[in-house]
């Protein structure tokens, strides 16, 4: 059986990538990481090798010259309250196809969700036209959303891209001694 690159089964099982793996295909290019990301340098951090915000400051280009950066001071007892675990994710872009095939009163309730989920109007705006990317954690939870109203085909994005994982959230992961 064939499956060409536009079909649902290669993007999510050809495409698709482990979340918590940080050398895999991707190489880094530093003009990825967002305007106002804050980089660390703390070459003492014990957490470092696993940190993108250590990462990215390795990767700093040298026409930089200055930008928002984690001081050497917010590592307390070998805990850092900003490490951001390293991870390449699968990330999904644009949806302003995504109610096309449910009810007018299902679509309703999905969009108020949607939107209130990914931060209001503008915000959603944003991911809807694929300025913004989702984590597979946003795609999961909008995911979530439709099989709540019965619609249990999988959810398509209009894009996938293989990307780093500079999301806001500090890393779930535990930062602490080890």
């Amino acid at each position: 059986m064939f499956f060409s690159p536009d079909t649902l089964f290669f993007r999510f099982y050809f495409v698709s990538l482990p979340t918590n793996k940080t050398t895999m295909a991707k190489k880094f290019n530093f003009r990825e990481v967002p305007i106002g990301y804050q980089l660390c340098f703390n070459e003492q951090c014990p957490k470092r090798d696993d940190c993108i915000r250590f990462l990215a400051g390795q990767h700093v280009l040298a026409t930089v010259m200055s930008g928002p950066a984690v001081y050497p001071n917010a590592l307390t007892d070998d805990i850092c309250p900003f490490f951001k675990q390293t991870r390449v994710i699968h990330g999904a872009w644009g949806f302003r196809n995504l109610y096309k095939d449910v009810a007018k009163t299902d679509a309703q309730i999905l969009k108020a969700r949607v939107i209130n989920y990914l931060g209001g109007p503008v915000a959603c705006y944003g991911y809807m036209h694929g300025d913004k990317l989702l984590t597979p954690e946003q795609q999961e939870h909008i995911q979530g959303f439709f099989n709540e109203l019965g619609y249990t085909n999988p959810v398509v994005f209009e894009g996938y891209t293989i990307m780093y994982d500079f999301t806001d959230e500090v890393s779930k992961v535990d930062n602490g001694k080890k």
